[in-house]
């Protein structure tokens, strides 16, 4: 049995808008109580979008991303937010 990641903090770096691509893209940072993990995100966001609806987004894409990994794959439930972390990241929960 694989144990539950709570993701605890959200960092983005290096952000950046590919206007050939119209994405956003970063490296989010997620510390965990496990470990930390570090992913190449992108969203498909107007280049003007709200900084808490992109963060929503490219929280979205690390968890798709983590959720995918063959050992949470089977586990929907495996990969959490967690509850005191703001809330554009619940929502991407």
């Amino acid at each position: 049995m694989v144990p539950v990641m709570i993701i605890r903090q959200f960092r983005f770096d290096d952000l950046r808008f590919s206007p050939d691509a119209e994405e956003h893209r970063a490296i989010a940072i997620l510390t965990t109580d496990i470990s930390t993990l570090c992913l190449m995100t992108k969203a498909k966001l107007q280049s003007d979008v709200p900084p808490a609806s992109l963060a929503e987004a490219l929280a979205e894409d690390a968890l798709r991303q983590i959720r995918r990994m063959p050992e949470y794959r089977r586990q929907a439930d495996a990969v959490q937010v967690a509850e005191d972390a703001p809330k554009e990241f619940q929502r991407a929960s």
